[in-house]
Order: C-alpha cells, then structure tokens, then sequence
C-alpha cells in the first residue's frame, strides 16, 4: 500500500481501539509529514496509528505493513 492508502485506512479504524487518543495523534502526524513531504515518515506514521486502532494481528494492519 502506498501512504495515502495507508492514512485512509488508518482514519477508518480510528476509534476502534482502547489508544484512540494515540492513533488519533498518530494519524495527524502523518497527515503532517505529508504535507511537509515526508512521505515515508508519514506511512510510519499512519502504521503507528493502525497498531493503536486495530493491533498488529488484524488483517488491515498486515495488508498495510506489505
């Protein structure tokens, strides 16, 4: 997944974990690097969030990772 598919996915599941306020802070920061053009810091950034959201066994945060 590229970043942009990365952040949309991220912004889905915001709210669906126990760290809502981390993935939220998470998913700015990427939103952020993006427009400052960091875009590989921003896809770590929308991961990070994706691990707070849904947990790294969860078949988003895998499809993601790849």
């Amino acid at each position: 997944m590229n970043t942009n598919q990365v952040i949309v996915l991220a912004r889905k599941h915001l709210g669906k974990g126990e760290m809502e306020s981390s993935a939220r802070l998470c998913l700015s920061d990427a939103i952020g690097c993006v427009e400052n053009g960091l875009l590989e810091h921003a896809k770590q950034r929308a991961l990070k969030s994706l691990q707070y959201s849904v947990g790294i066994f969860h078949e988003d945060y895998r499809r993601a990772v790849k």
